[in-house]
């Protein structure tokens, strides 16, 4: 999303895992350094070669505490954990900076793995989480700009001075096709109905495999009047 999440560097966290010597970045957050209880609080997001195999693709994050004495403390990758977004398209989670890459396998902390749901149709399995997900034919910035071209702010909300985000729920098919579209989040019938117009008319994406077998994905898109 839009939102960008204020941190600064608080220092670097030297370390070796079965001889592989790391310096990352861990990050203060601008407005936990505001709050008594989150004074201390560090944050320090990694990805490391196991994502999007093993464990999240985004990433994982660990809780570390500013030492009270010396410059030592202890990072237990055993407590590593996914983002919210992992988990729903309804949070926004911070991505991990490029400099917190880490070139091995970390396998501790939480994995990842592929979420299934009911079958839509009775046949067809869909996926809510995949190792490489669907994409809107020319990537991210073409869905971007097929948005703004074709979706109208509607006149009645315009009026009521109604704004705000509507997160429309669809189901990519097997041959990318948009199917299955709803409203996981209203904001007004206007707007709703504009949100499923634009999604509903989207070209067809292109498909993701898994194992080498063509999977439905389901997707939550915000869209913002």
């Amino acid at each position: 999303t839009s939102r960008i999440d204020t941190e600064r560097v608080y220092g670097y966290v030297t370390f070796s895992i079965e001889g592989n010597e790391f310096r990352l970045p861990v990050y203060q957050s601008k407005d936990l350094m505001q709050s008594q209880e989150y004074a201390d609080y560090l944050f320090f997001p990694f990805t490391d070669d196991t994502n999007g195999a093993e464990s999240y693709a985004g990433g994982r994050y660990i809780d570390l505490r500013i030492p009270k004495e010396g410059d030592s403390l202890v990072i237990d990758f055993n407590k590593a954990y996914n983002p919210y977004c992992a988990y729903s398209s309804r949070y926004s989670c911070p991505l991990v900076p490029a400099e917190n890459q880490m070139t091995i396998n970390v396998r501790a902390g939480v994995r990842y793995h592929k979420k299934e749901q009911s079958t839509v149709d009775g046949q067809s399995t869909v996926f809510t989480a995949v190792d490489a997900m669907p994409e809107f034919p020319g990537g991210h910035e073409a869905m971007v700009k097929y948005i703004l071209k074709n979706m109208s702010y509607p006149k009645a909300a315009k009026k009521a001075k109604v704004h705000g985000v509507v997160y429309v729920q669809f189901v990519v098919d097997r041959d990318g096709s948009i199917t299955d579209v709803n409203i996981l989040k209203s904001l007004s019938k206007e707007c709703d109905s504009e949100a499923e117009r634009v999604v509903s008319g989207m070209p067809k994406w292109k498909p993701r495999q898994i194992d080498g077998e063509t999977v439905a994905v389901q997707f939550v898109l915000p869209l913002r009047f």
